[in-house]
């Protein structure tokens, strides 16, 4: 992995956008780590653990947008829908976990799971359950080959949940919160790369609207506009409104 932008620089926050659009949903988090330089090649941004790279998007959220930012989460009591921080510093500071670890598998064999990755997601989406699908690519024997799920116990398939969860690290995250209307405990799971995403996408249009006013006013290209720091493309848009 090499040294990285953000996307605060407003020519890699379009560079960025335009390339996420055009991917599946579950892909856009591998595709921002690489197009801001955190991951230097898609192929492997594809095959980080998740918990690896919802770990650098975190930070990626962080750098960019600030420390503060909050989801939104409902009640399963009252209904209620109400903010909740994201913890963005804590997230980011996870360690990766190991990647994939041991359990004891049927008829004394032995079982790997390991953390799934996007390049996992994308394959897993070809199917018709993909949640079977992920499970089948991530929970192997010990050589490699297909486990039949029908041959676990409830033992063995409790520990392969919760080696899996523990294995998902910052892509497992929960908020947790108590509802201010009832009382009620809210827990909503955490989707760091869509909520990114989101952000980024709310963010374009006044990129685009400052590129196209700049342009307007002044006959300059989009590279030479977005060349310009956001303090020096304010002044100019003042200046272009009329302003002293």
């Amino acid at each position: 992995m090499s040294p990285a932008a953000t996307l605060g620089d407003a020519a890699l926050l379009l560079t960025a956008w335009e390339h996420a659009e055009s991917v599946p949903a579950c892909a856009v988090g591998a595709v921002l780590l690489h197009r801001v330089g955190l991951v230097d090649d898609l192929a492997g941004a594809l095959d980080l653990p998740l918990s690896t790279a919802t770990a650098l998007l975190a930070r990626l959220y962080r750098d960019t947008f600030g420390a503060t930012d909050q989801a939104l989460a409902r009640c399963p009591d009252c209904g209620l829908q109400l903010e909740v921080d994201l913890p963005l510093d804590q997230l980011g500071a996870l360690p990766s976990t190991p990647q994939q670890a041991s359990l004891a598998g049927p008829d004394g064999t032995t079982m790997v799971v390991r953390c799934p990755t996007t390049r996992d997601l994308l394959e897993a989406a070809r199917s018709d359950d993909p949640a079977a699908a992920v499970s089948a690519r991530c929970v192997q024997t010990q050589d490699g080959g297909s486990l039949d799920p029908a041959a676990l116990d409830a033992q063995q398939l409790e520990a392969i949940e919760a080696t899996a969860e523990r294995l998902a690290g910052a892509a497992a995250a929960v908020l947790s919160s108590l509802c201010p209307e009832c009382g009620g405990q809210v827990r909503a799971d955490v989707d760091i790369a869509a909520l990114l995403w989101q952000r980024v996408r709310s963010e374009v249009p006044a990129v685009l609207a400052e590129v196209a006013e700049l342009a307007a006013a002044y006959g300059w290209s989009e590279t030479d506009v977005l060349a310009m720091s956001a303090m020096r493309r304010g002044v100019y848009l003042e200046l272009a409104r009329g302003g002293s």
